[in-house]
């Protein structure tokens, strides 16, 4: 048999039958019988006390050990920082899944930019005006459901 190129394919090659070709050739001889060896095999006898398998007594029907699964772990990983905006979470206290609620307070850059405006002359009102804009204010993040503080926002260290 030679294919497109002429060559002949290599005996250790198989050759896929052809439609309309003779069914290959099986040999008529039964396959090898395989003997135990001199240690009677791999199967040992059960232990003393224990019926063999498949042959319990009447009536009596056999209860498998307690099987124990393995729970999956949820590892919560811990944020790297809060920000301005609601995080969502699972609170370190009631462990419930939340949204965290947001409460402002004055903090360092709020300080700093009243301070500024004084130095500015604006020392007669006009300095506590960066007490009113949130975004100069440090961020509170609190669980709505136990109100425990579960992280903070500071705008300035």
């Amino acid at each position: 048999m030679t294919d497109k190129t002429g060559s002949v394919p290599p005996a250790s090659y198989q050759t896929i039958p052809q439609p309309g070709d003779p069914a290959p050739a099986y040999p008529n001889e039964p396959p090898p019988k395989y003997e135990v060896g001199p240690q009677g095999g791999y199967q040992q006898a059960p232990p003393p006390g224990y019926p063999p398998q498949g042959a319990y007594p009447q009536g009596y029907t056999p209860q498998g050990q307690p099987v124990y699964m393995a729970q999956p772990t949820m590892v919560v990983q811990p944020r790297m920082g809060f920000g301005p905006n609601p995080q969502p979470m699972q609170c370190q206290h009631c462990h419930a899944t939340i949204s965290t609620t947001l409460e402002y307070e004055a903090g360092a850059l709020t300080w700093l930019s009243a301070g500024i405006l004084c130095v500015f002359g604006c020392w007669l009102g006009c300095c506590l005006i960066p007490f009113c804009i949130n975004d100069l204010s440090d961020v509170k993040h609190k669980c709505p459901n136990c109100n425990k503080m579960v992280g903070v926002y500071r705008k300035l260290s």
